[in-house]
């Protein structure tokens, strides 16, 4: 109990706290969006690097805001989310995908006179979940038909 105490009489020392850190907020949240502003306007990427860097030019103190300030602040954050290319790359890429269904056929169909250059520019679109999957499937393909063939010349042996 006198624990709690201590920390409610302090929370009423140091009520000047409070303000100091709303208006270093809202400096950042300030400083923070008219630098992404001012990014997009000239065509460079938005960032956390870049924020940081250009936000030191728009702050008239000059000292800008660093990047986890841009992680961390809601506002700042969906600020970024809707105008960062990388972001949404990086979102787009970070999405699962679903394994494919592997069908054998299609490895018995594979012909030796086939054009190289359109097999690797198919397998160029494909993500590396995809073509980890796909090696992985693959490979249990080649694994049990090695299997059946040894098991086939040791029947032919007897």
């Amino acid at each position: 109990m006198k624990h709690n105490t201590n920390l409610t009489r302090l929370d009423k020392d140091y009520h000047w706290l409070k303000d100091v850190h709303n208006k270093r907020k809202e400096r950042s949240i300030k400083i923070g969006i008219e630098t992404i502003d001012f990014l997009v306007r000239e065509g460079i990427a938005v960032t956390y690097n870049n924020i940081h860097k250009y936000s030191k030019n728009i702050d008239p103190e000059g000292k800008g805001i660093h990047q986890n300030t841009v992680s961390e602040n809601k506002v700042l954050y969906e600020k970024y989310k809707k105008c960062s290319n990388t972001y949404k790359v990086n979102s787009i890429r970070k999405k699962t995908t679903l394994p494919s269904k592997f069908d054998e056929t299609s490895l018995r169909c594979i012909s030796l006179e086939r054009d190289l250059k359109v097999v690797k520019k198919k397998y160029m679109k494909m993500s590396k979940d995809e073509l980890v999957n796909r090696l992985i499937e693959v490979e249990q393909y080649v694994a049990k038909n090695q299997n059946r063939w040894i098991t086939n010349q040791f029947e032919e042996f007897k």
